[in-house]
């Protein structure tokens, strides 16, 4: 089930929080990101852009969690590190297994983290019976996808970039 009324149970001060977190997040996809582009060929290179998209996840993490802000951060955390240690484990032994993991491991952690909390808010808070267990099976679900989207994928945000450039 979807929550339908989400502002409605929020303080002005978390609705204010929320709409930054938005506008942050929209300056730097739709402005920063196509301004700083043009000068790179990597993706290390765009500075302002991650550095806006984290300054709007926390913003975003603050007007959604409320007082749960830090248990999201320590979730965050804690899902880079089970991510590296996953693909530590799983990936097969040569030479350069802890680089991978770390190279690999970290972006996929955080991102089934923030996706899991996006699903977790919207879908699975009105779970009744086997809360824990069918949160687990999703974290893991998302996880799994996530890892073969960064092991297999490589440089997928590009990739994608690159065909919309070429096609236009």
């Amino acid at each position: 089930m979807i929550k339908t009324k989400l502002l409605a149970d929020l303080s002005t001060t978390r609705k204010v929080l929320l709409i930054a977190g938005i506008l942050t997040l929209l300056v730097s996809t739709f402005i920063v990101r196509p301004i700083e582009s043009r000068k790179t060929s990597f993706l290390e290179e765009l500075v302002f852009t991650f550095l806006g998209l984290a300054i709007s996840l926390l913003l975003l993490m603050v007007g959604l969690l409320g007082k749960d802000f830090f248990k999201g951060l320590l979730f965050i955390f804690l899902s880079a590190i089970f991510g590296a240690l996953c693909f530590y484990v799983v990936y097969p032994p040569v030479t350069f297994a802890s680089f991978i993991a770390v190279w690999l491991g970290i972006p996929s952690g955080l991102v089934t983290a923030i996706l899991f909390m996006i699903v977790n808010f919207f879908f699975l808070t009105e779970l009744k019976s086997y809360k824990l267990f069918k949160k687990v099976i999703v974290y893991f679900i998302i996880l799994f996808i996530v890892s073969i989207l960064f092991g297999y994928g490589g440089d997928w945000s590009f990739e994608i970039s690159q065909y919309f450039k070429n096609r236009a």
